[in-house]
């Protein structure tokens, strides 16, 4: 066979496409740089890599927008073929939104990349982004995925850098089942070898240590670390390469070929009815490049017509006697909340909307939030939210708060009859890591 040919696929905000390059030439393959609106010919490509980086500045949520681009469809079909296909860091985002990893149940989303967590003792040291070098080794025979044609005990040295790389479902019986399918491909482990499930082993809490998942075909598969910026990650590259070639075939247990029937079902979307005793959203004063990339993406998708506006939004409960403007003006000044060079926020108390002013403090607002159709976004954890509470309170003293929640609040206009087809697309959140209700 001829050298092979590799598409590394390029999206606005990718970063890491000549690392990706150079591995593949380190093993023997010929690589190309294809941008994601180019009018190329997939077909002549025997395989695919999406490369890290912050596609789309990961707007919305990591992954989500490259995710609905016409070219993942493609790369898919392709993949489809049996040809193999590699997601790294944000490509692997795109692959778990995309439903096609692990994807048991076609293309339903059954898995989340969610914020990292940092946990050792039981106890929560960080979240958010987390950048070091770590150890991976295989959880699967050899040759379990087109990725993965080298002994159990090899061990690769390599670096992570993301803020969303945590591994999560909502459904309590696919873990099993992916691990019965030896789907767990790669795993994070210290130098020894050694599975241990706590940080720093484990740098973001994922499940089972989970660093790469593969499709049940094994030709498809989302890795969270970067093993393209090492030698010392050349193995996996290696492997695409005598799978391309023919030098062995994928050996998927025969469980893998069972329909799985997942146990997780969405719930219906309800209406939020928690109660707060302050309640503020945050609109930008500078254009909102999120909300104007998702709105565009949803067009690109068909929804002509829609307009978005997004607020986030803070919930703050507060306890014992407690001057609730005077609290938020203070809150508002820390910095802890909003940035009011840049932002704009309308605060609730007792039934009656306010607006801030830096010299009189809160003034009442003519803002009304009734808005035909609106949904809140939170994520599950509530991480922001609980971060946000304590450096109010540690840092600045402001005392008489039990609650802070934190989330979004997506403002739809001129589309309503399409509302469950947008709501189906899932681009305002992922089941397993949020939660969504109707204002």
């Amino acid at each position: 066979m001829n050298t092979p040919k590799i598409a590394v696929v390029l999206f606005p905000g990718t970063n890491c496409e000549l690392e990706a390059v150079r591995a593949c030439k380190r093993v023997g393959m010929n690589a190309e740089i294809l941008r994601w609106n180019e009018d190329a010919d997939l077909k002549a490509y025997d395989g695919f890599i999406l490369p890290g980086g912050f596609a789309y500045e990961d707007r919305g949520r990591s992954g989500i927008i490259a995710s609905k681009d016409p070219v993942i469809s493609q790369i898919i079909k392709e993949a489809s073929k049996g040809k193999p296909l590699i997601g790294i860091c944000n490509g692997a985002q795109m692959l778990v939104e995309s439903g096609i990893i692990p994807g048991l149940e076609g293309k339903k989303l059954e898995m989340a990349l969610a914020w990292n967590e940092r946990i050792k003792n039981n106890e929560i040291l960080g979240i958010g982004f987390y950048n070091d070098w770590i150890y991976l080794k295989s959880d699967a025979q050899a040759g379990r995925c087109a990725f993965n044609m080298f002994d159990k005990k090899t061990l690769i040295k390599c670096p992570v850098a993301h803020g969303e790389g945590r591994y999560m479902t909502q459904d309590k019986a696919l873990l099993k089942t992916l691990i019965e399918n030896e789907q767990t491909i790669f795993r994070y482990c210290d130098e020894n070898g050694k599975f241990i499930n706590e940080f720093p082993i484990n740098p973001n809490n994922a499940i089972h240590s989970l660093a790469g998942v593969c499709n049940a075909d094994g030709n498809i598969m989302a890795l969270m670390p970067h093993p393209e910026r090492t030698t010392n990650g050349d193995p996996v590259f290696a492997s695409m390469r005598k799978y391309i070639t023919g030098e062995f075939k994928i050996t998927a247990p025969l469980s893998a070929k069972k329909k799985y029937k997942g146990e997780f079902r969405e719930e219906k979307i309800t209406k939020y009815d928690e109660k707060y005793d302050i309640e503020m959203l945050v609109e930008l004063i500078i254009t909102d490049n999120e909300e104007r990339t998702i709105e565009n993406a949803l067009k690109d998708m068909g929804f002509i017509g829609i307009q978005l506006k997004k607020y986030s939004y803070f919930g703050i409960k507060t306890e014992g006697k407690t001057d609730k403007k005077s609290l938020i003006i203070e809150a508002i000044k820390s910095g802890e909340l909003i940035n009011t060079n840049k932002e704009l926020p309308y605060i609730k108390i007792d039934g009656i909307w306010h607006e801030y002013d830096a010299n009189q403090g809160l003034v009442e607002s003519k803002f009304q939030d009734g808005f035909e159709m609106a949904y809140f976004v939170f994520e599950r954890n509530n991480y922001v939210g609980k971060s946000a509470m304590s450096g109010l309170k540690e840092h600045f003293g402001i005392k008489n708060i039990s609650e802070v929640k934190k989330g979004l609040l997506w403002v739809l206009k001129n589309e309503p009859r399409n509302i469950n087809a947008i709501l189906e697309t899932h681009i305002f959140h992922n089941p397993h890591s949020s939660l969504i209700y109707s204002k």
